[in-house]
């Protein structure tokens, strides 16, 4: 069980710590066993008075937090009293509480690394990994600063890839809709008129008639389907194997697999370059690395590299060995390992594809937007065909007559 104390020394100081002890009266024998007078005692767990709103930060939060935390770090002021400070600005309330926490563990004698461990929902591994590089190599305000870089990079790189994905879902959605609005309303009332005449209809008017019925009759099936997908896909994912199963098939879809791809080497390569950087050892590195490139089948493909590495070989060997890492990405971080300079190396991976990720997905945007305008042009196009047609052909049985 994990206690608080504040004790008297010899000198007469006194001094907060936290230990672990099976009970109270064990921690009071070995305070006294180290000539300390214990003056207050309690579980750990009194120390969290605050009830949190959510079970984490947003991406943003976490940026702001790490970036004014470096600033006030930057400008010299001591970490607790940067606490304090951060404690007193108009953060929301889940932020606020959270760092008068911190604040408290650190007056209590924690560590800041263990203080920022209390807290695995709110700061991830790379975040804990890299303060305790930055702590124990005395430079956490620099350590700090390019956290807060990575994560602003990320957050700007995420509402790239939102913003381009918009307008074309915008768009699928309402066309999709004014589609199923036509087949299952217009054509119906249509349909009553043309059964009325005569002559055979068109064969696009009775596709579309036949269609229309099987939406209006069967359209159960659809939801039956989407239905029985999600069950299955949400099932997968809720297993280690199934989920490895559904991120190696992402990467197999044509033009999103290789999009997905870069995007996981991008993550990979910026956060090893940040924990090399800060003196994380490799094999710690890429397993913090690996947990968050987004894809179970590259993260389990890095803890083959990493145990390969733990082996004796080079990383470059190790990813090359998988045969899933892309070839420039592969021969990138050779030349870095060859030249003593892997963490600059990483940097410029973590660079190059991410211009390719932003590069690739403009390039996809700009074929499937017009693509999918001119579908569904087509598509809306088929649709008003198969209703003039027949209104075309009475017309002119009227004026034969």
């Amino acid at each position: 069980m994990l206690f608080s104390y504040k004790a008297a020394n010899t000198s007469g100081h006194i001094e907060l710590g936290r230990i672990d002890a099976e009970s109270k009266e064990q921690l009071i024998f070995q305070l006294k066993a180290q000539g300390k007078f214990p003056l207050e005692i309690k579980e750990a767990a009194e120390l969290l008075p605050f009830k949190l709103n959510r079970s984490r930060f947003s991406r943003q939060e976490r940026l702001t937090f790490t970036q004014q935390l470096a600033g006030l770090l930057g400008a010299g002021i001591p970490l607790e009293r940067a606490l304090g400070i951060l404690s007193k600005l108009k953060f929301s309330p889940n932020i606020g509480n959270v760092v008068v926490q911190l604040r408290r563990s650190l007056q209590e004698g924690l560590p800041f690394t263990a203080a920022l461990e209390r807290f695995p929902d709110f700061f991830p591994d790379l975040y804990i990994n890299m303060v305790q590089a930055g702590e124990a190599g005395g430079i956490l305000p620099q350590v700090l600063k390019r956290l807060a870089q990575y994560l602003e990079e990320e957050i700007q790189l995420r509402r790239f890839i939102i913003g381009s994905l918009f307008y074309p879902i915008i768009l699928m959605v309402s066309s999709l809709g004014a589609v199923l609005f036509y087949v299952a309303v217009v054509i119906p009332k249509f349909q009553a008129v043309f059964e009325g005449m005569d002559t055979e209809l068109p064969l696009v008017t009775r596709a579309v008639m036949v269609f229309g019925e099987c939406v209006n009759n069967y359209w159960w099936l659809a939801l039956l389907f989407i239905g029985g997908f999600l069950v299955w896909w949400f099932k997968e994912a809720a297993t280690p194997k199934g989920k490895m199963r559904i991120d190696r098939l992402k990467l197999k879809i044509p033009w999103v697999g290789p999009i997905l791809e870069k995007l996981a080497i991008v993550k990979m390569a910026f956060a090893l370059s940040l924990l090399s950087g800060s003196g994380v050892s490799l094999l710690d590195g890429l397993t913090i690395a690996g947990k968050i490139m987004g894809n179970d089948w590259l993260a389990c493909a890095i803890q083959k590299v990493a145990q390969e590495v733990k082996q004796g070989n080079t990383v470059a060997q190790s990813m090359a060995a998988q045969k899933v890492f892309p070839v420039l990405a592969v021969e990138m971080i050779g030349v870095g390992e060859e030249s003593g300079n892997l963490a600059t190396m990483l940097e410029q991976v973590a660079a190059t594809y991410d211009g390719e990720v932003k590069h690739s997905l403009s390039i996809f945007m700009s074929v499937f937007e017009p693509l999918l305008i001119f579908v569904m042009v087509g598509v809306i196009g088929i649709l008003a065909v198969s209703i003039l047609l027949p209104v075309i052909n009475m017309n002119s049985q009227m004026n034969s007559l």
